[in-house]
């Protein structure tokens, strides 16, 4: 994990990693599993693709982001603040120790009530994932179908051709058998190519939910981060208290500051998605009834 010292960072570690969908969403997959089983590979795929594309927007929205957002800059803005005052002016007041003891003091209950929106952020994600999970086990019952067909299709070529070398049939019997070969190798042919289409698919499907994972741990540590800040200004405000030293107060806050350093690697994972998303949607065209 690389790491960068931009109040920006905060935002985009935010942006990035509360990648959970909206409560509404979780009450349905995003799909009619019914249709996808039943429609032409083309369209199921077509189906399963705008349903991956939906999740997958779908988790940059939560209701929590501006609250997260604006209470970090504010809390980040609040400390640079105080370091300022603190390093301009050779001595503070008993008032003015009172105040930033207070704006300290405000900050650590900031960041804990931040992190305390986690257990609702973790469930709406669940949510998320389960859509994913949805569409995962769509996408395997079509590849599972379309090589039963495949076997079937080419169990009964060799049947046909059997037959029409032990000979035995007439003429008409005959050509109606390798009408029925031809049929059935334009189906083969038509099968192979939703064949290679649903397994780039599956695979494409594989990455998004690794990706998925990486950024749960990610918002996992995310979280822990603000549960930690939040102890430590606490406690950065009951020395100030106590030892009326501003310095003091400051010096382990100036250690611990990290969530304007903290870097993800789910600040780039977001368009990661999104091009493996783009791959499903506009690299697997299929002719229309395949």
């Amino acid at each position: 994990m690389a790491w960068f010292n931009t109040r920006a960072s905060a935002a985009a570690i935010v942006a990035s990693a509360l990648l959970v969908v909206p409560a509404a969403a979780q009450q349905q997959p995003g799909f009619n599993p019914q249709t996808v089983e039943t429609a032409p590979n083309d369209e199921a795929l077509r189906l399963l693709g705008e349903a991956l594309g939906r999740s997958v927007q779908a988790t940059q929205t939560d209701p929590t982001i501006p609250d997260i957002l604006e209470a970090i800059d504010r809390n980040i803005a609040a400390t640079q603040r105080i370091r300022e005052l603190a390093e301009t002016t050779p001595t503070l007041t008993d008032e003015q120790m009172q105040q930033i003891g207070r704006e300290i003091a405000e900050i650590a209950q900031s960041f804990q009530d931040i992190a305390n929106l986690a257990p609702d952020v973790f469930s709406r994600r669940m949510g998320e994932i389960g859509t994913l999970d949805a569409i995962g086990n769509a996408v395997g019952f079509r590849i599972g179908e379309t090589r039963s067909r495949l076997a079937e299709l080419e169990a009964d070529n060799t049947r046909i051709q059997q037959e029409l070398v032990a000979g035995g049939i007439n003429e008409a019997q005959t050509e109606m058998r390798r009408l029925t070969q031809q049929a059935n190798n334009a189906e083969i042919q038509s099968l192979n190519a939703a064949m290679a289409a649903w397994d780039v698919f599956s695979q494409r499907h594989g990455e998004v939910m690794a990706r998925m994972g990486d950024q749960t741990e990610d918002l996992e540590v995310f979280f822990h981060a603000l549960r930690e800040n939040a102890r430590v200004y606490a406690a950065a405000a009951q020395t100030l208290s106590l030892a009326n030293s501003l310095r003091a107060a400051l010096a382990d806050l100036e250690r611990i500051e990290t969530l304007d350093l903290m870097r993800s690697q789910m600040v780039q994972s977001w368009s990661d998605l999104m091009r493996i998303v783009g791959e499903v949607n506009d690299g697997l065209i299929l002719a229309p009834g395949m």
